[in-house]
């Protein structure tokens, strides 16, 4: 408990930290952002928001395929409602109780198998972190030698090792069967044979390759057009940059906003600004990053909305796999 809120209060510290810095160094900016935001072509802002709802229903859609793996059956609406409650939680209530475990709550809480159901939800993480790579590892490889900061340079194909590293683990061949540790007492053991059964129900994943290629070409065509969305808001504020440069750059910044911090906040701005900048000025940089930031409370908004509104309804059935 102790080391969850230290977690917390450091990634507080950091987020806050770094979107006051971003403010103090942009302060003497500040009228010219707010003149370029109200002088902004609200049409092509309303069509980022649609196109970001489209991306929505995709996410709920590769959740729903991974779910379907485990042979959890949940309807579209109820995915696309679950996906919205995860924007909530990870942006509204960013504590331990993330978006990705509040959806395997949700997922688990009328089946029979909860493993199947975290399994998923991790899955879905997984393979759209590594999409994201993949794209940001191209990127790096085109304006790389562009760049002075050799962390960034560098740390991209750090991540990219590591998740490759994970995917390798989580897909060896496992002959093993769940460590049925629950019946032994003490908390470490209990900790074991949970570890182990959801271990087991992700390995086994790996005996359906036809599903988990289209989750990943799904992933890659949901990115492409969350950096469309991007690209609006850039022709937006009138920011003169092509589609394919957002293409190399925007993979980058997404990746450094998964450095500790509240699901990216400061870290994310800071990084919109510091990629963008030579190419349209740190003004209309920094106005994106707030279009960006706006986007992602309304659709976390929505999903409060959701978490009150309307329960999930989940129909399991019990995995043998």
């Amino acid at each position: 408990m102790v080391n969850n809120k230290s977690s917390f209060l450091l990634k507080f510290i950091i987020s806050f930290g770094l979107l006051l810095l971003l403010v103090w160094i942009m302060r003497k900016d500040a009228g010219e952002v707010i003149e370029i935001l109200k002088n902004s072509n609200k049409f092509f802002i309303m069509l980022s928001v649609a196109v970001n709802i489209l991306i929505s229903i995709g996410f709920a859609c590769r959740l729903r395929m991974l779910l379907s793996g485990k042979k959890i059956m949940l309807s579209i609406r109820d995915a696309v409602r679950l996906t919205f409650i995860g924007y909530f939680y990870n942006n509204f209530l960013p504590t331990t109780i993330g978006g990705d475990i509040a959806k395997a709550y949700y997922a688990s809480k009328k089946t029979n198998d909860k493993a199947a159901s975290y399994a998923a939800v991790f899955m879905d993480r997984i393979l759209g972190l590594v999409s994201t790579l993949i794209i940001a590892l191209i990127g790096l490889i085109f304006i790389g030698k562009d760049m002075d900061n050799k962390f960034i340079v560098w740390s991209v194909p750090f991540l990219c090792f590591l998740a490759a590293s994970m995917i390798v683990f989580l897909f060896k061949k496992n002959n093993k069967t769940a460590d049925d540790s629950s019946d032994k007492k003490g908390i470490f053991n209990n900790v074991k044979a949970k570890a182990s059964k959801l271990y087991t129900a992700i390995n086994l994943y790996r005996n359906n390759p036809v599903l988990l290629i289209k989750v990943v070409i799904l992933s890659f065509i949901l990115q492409s057009l969350s950096i469309a969305t991007i690209y609006m808001f850039a022709l937006s504020v009138g920011g003169d940059i092509s589609l394919l440069k957002l293409f190399f750059i925007i993979p980058l910044v997404w990746t450094i906003s998964m450095l500790p911090s509240l699901n990216g906040l400061g870290v994310r701005e800071g990084a919109f600004v510091y990629f963008l900048k030579g190419y349209i000025g740190a003004e209309k940089a920094f106005a994106i990053s707030v279009l960006c930031l706006g986007l992602i409370m309304f659709s976390s908004l929505a999903g409060g909305i959701f978490q009150l509104a309307y329960p999930i309804k989940i129909k399991g059935d019990h995995v043998n796999d």
